[in-house]
């Protein structure tokens, strides 16, 4: 993959996949401007916190005129607060996206970082519906009536999310836009033992049991990056689990015993 004269905005970028992602990045040749909530120490990164509407707007506005490609990384656990969640995983992200969309260029990718648990949030289409197309104020307003604790709001973000992408993207691709999404499992970060905190140390131990082990950030990063490049140039609207086999193992088990592949 070569990203010679490309800029690639990740947000994200101090920790974990982001930080693996904007080094793999910078190897193959991308201008990399990195955002994030905490300092980093490459001197073209921007402090942003996704959960304030006008640091949003201060980091886009420090942006170049020409955006190729934007990787969001970022996100909270289960472990923070609810409102939080909501704030950083889908309001912050969805306005940054528009924030974002005069400085994209024609052609460019969108990569958003979700996670396999989306699958477990249970709100309906009509209702993912009714609270992706509110103003923030009103979605935030919405979620938090639904008395979510962490794990709760972390699975309805992540949901959320995917809703959004996918029913906005016939708007998106008629600008020239591809935007995808990648859904990791269990990734050996920092915040693995807030997981594990979260959702329990148990299920995120059976995760691993079931493929062998956790992600590593370099791996989730080489997909991104894929998806970010013009190798990908005919991939849109797609929601790819990185996950080791996990939610297909998963799937299996549960249709019944394993079938002899002779």
């Amino acid at each position: 993959m070569s990203f010679k004269n490309k800029h690639v905005v990740v947000v994200g970028a101090a920790t974990g996949i982001g930080a693996a992602l904007a080094a793999l990045l910078r190897a193959n040749g991308a201008s990399v401007v990195g955002m994030d909530c905490e300092e980093m120490k490459d001197s073209s990164s921007i402090i942003m916190d996704l959960a304030r509407p006008e640091s949003i707007e201060a980091a886009v506005r420090a942006l170049p005129t020409d955006i190729d490609s934007v990787a969001c990384v970022a996100g909270v656990p289960g472990t923070a607060d609810p409102s939080d969640i909501l704030k950083v995983n889908f309001l912050g992200q969805r306005s940054l996206f528009w924030a974002l969309r005069p400085k994209l260029s024609e052609q460019s990718s969108i990569v958003f970082v979700s996670s396999i648990t989306a699958r477990r949030c249970d709100w309906s289409d009509e209702d993912l519906e009714a609270l992706v197309a509110a103003p923030t104020g009103v979605a935030l307003d919405m979620a938090l009536a639904e008395s979510l604790d962490g794990v709760a709001a972390y699975q309805l973000s992540k949901r959320a999310l995917n809703y959004w992408m996918k029913s906005r993207l016939p708007a998106v691709v008629a600008e020239g836009i591809r935007a995808n999404i990648v859904s990791p499992g269990p990734v050996q970060t920092k915040i693995l033992k807030d997981f594990e905190e979260s959702m329990g140390k148990s299920r995120i131990e059976a995760a691993s049991k079931l493929v062998g082990r956790h992600g590593q950030p370099e791996e989730i990063a080489e997909v991104i990056a894929f998806l970010l490049s013009d190798r990908a140039c005919w991939i849109s609207g797609e929601d790819l689990r990185v996950d080791g086999g996990f939610s297909a193992l998963r799937e299996a088990s549960a249709r019944g015993p394993e079938l002899d592949l002779r």
